[in-house]
């Protein structure tokens, strides 16, 4: 077994981790960090 595979009992595993915690987090990160790239990443460069 990979020192990965030893660790996964560590990783969040929950079907909802990746969803929005706020209702405008969407909306939010624009105001922050201005309109994501092309990939959806927010990099914080206007």
């Amino acid at each position: 077994m990979t020192e990965d595979e030893e660790r996964m009992d560590e990783v969040d595993v929950r079907p909802e981790v990746h969803s929005a915690t706020e209702d405008d987090e969407g909306q939010v990160l624009r105001d922050l960090y201005g309109e994501p790239d092309q990939y959806g990443v927010y990099k914080g460069v206007h």
